[in-house]
Protein backbone atom coordinates (compact mmCIF):
# COMPACT_ATOMS: atom_id res chain seq x y z
CA UNK A 1 0.00 0.00 0.00
CA UNK A 2 1.54 3.59 -0.94
CA UNK A 3 2.12 5.78 1.98
CA UNK A 4 -0.32 9.18 2.03
CA UNK A 5 -0.07 12.19 3.65
CA UNK A 6 -2.81 13.59 5.89
CA UNK A 7 -2.97 15.83 3.72
CA UNK A 8 -3.12 13.71 0.64
CA UNK A 9 -5.94 11.44 2.22
CA UNK A 10 -8.08 14.61 2.95
CA UNK A 11 -7.87 15.86 -0.30
CA UNK A 12 -8.91 11.64 -1.49
CA UNK A 13 -11.36 12.34 0.97
CA UNK A 14 -13.19 15.34 -0.75
CA UNK A 15 -12.83 14.45 -4.01
CA UNK A 16 -14.75 11.10 -3.08
CA UNK A 17 -17.66 12.99 -1.73
CA UNK A 18 -18.11 15.56 -4.75
CA UNK A 19 -17.46 11.96 -6.99
CA UNK A 20 -20.41 10.36 -4.50
CA UNK A 21 -22.78 13.48 -4.46
CA UNK A 22 -22.00 14.02 -8.60
CA UNK A 23 -23.66 10.17 -9.18
CA UNK A 24 -26.29 9.96 -6.40
CA UNK A 25 -27.59 13.07 -8.73
CA UNK A 26 -27.66 10.84 -11.36
CA UNK A 27 -28.78 7.94 -9.72
CA UNK A 28 -31.33 6.97 -6.44
CA UNK A 29 -29.21 6.98 -3.34
CA UNK A 30 -29.35 3.25 -3.44
CA UNK A 31 -28.02 2.25 -6.32
CA UNK A 32 -24.97 -0.42 -7.00
CA UNK A 33 -23.52 2.79 -8.14
CA UNK A 34 -23.91 5.05 -5.13
CA UNK A 35 -23.59 2.25 -3.10
CA UNK A 36 -19.79 1.56 -4.44
CA UNK A 37 -18.62 4.99 -4.36
CA UNK A 38 -19.90 5.29 -0.64
CA UNK A 39 -18.13 2.33 0.36
CA UNK A 40 -14.71 3.68 -1.38
CA UNK A 41 -15.38 6.62 0.49
CA UNK A 42 -15.75 4.79 3.74
CA UNK A 43 -12.75 3.63 3.48
CA UNK A 44 -11.00 6.65 2.84
CA UNK A 45 -12.64 7.67 6.13
CA UNK A 46 -11.48 4.75 8.10
CA UNK A 47 -8.18 4.99 6.76
CA UNK A 48 -7.86 8.49 7.56
CA UNK A 49 -9.62 7.56 11.37
CA UNK A 50 -7.27 5.11 12.36
CA UNK A 51 -4.21 7.45 11.13
CA UNK A 52 -4.92 9.86 13.74
CA UNK A 53 -5.45 7.82 16.44
CA UNK A 54 -1.93 6.38 15.62
CA UNK A 55 -0.80 9.24 15.35
CA UNK A 56 -2.39 9.92 19.00
CA UNK A 57 -0.24 7.02 20.31
CA UNK A 58 2.89 8.09 18.74
CA UNK A 59 2.56 11.50 20.80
Amino acid sequence: MAVITAENLHYAIEQKRDELYEIASQHSWTSPEVIHVSQELDKLITRHVLAIHASDHLN
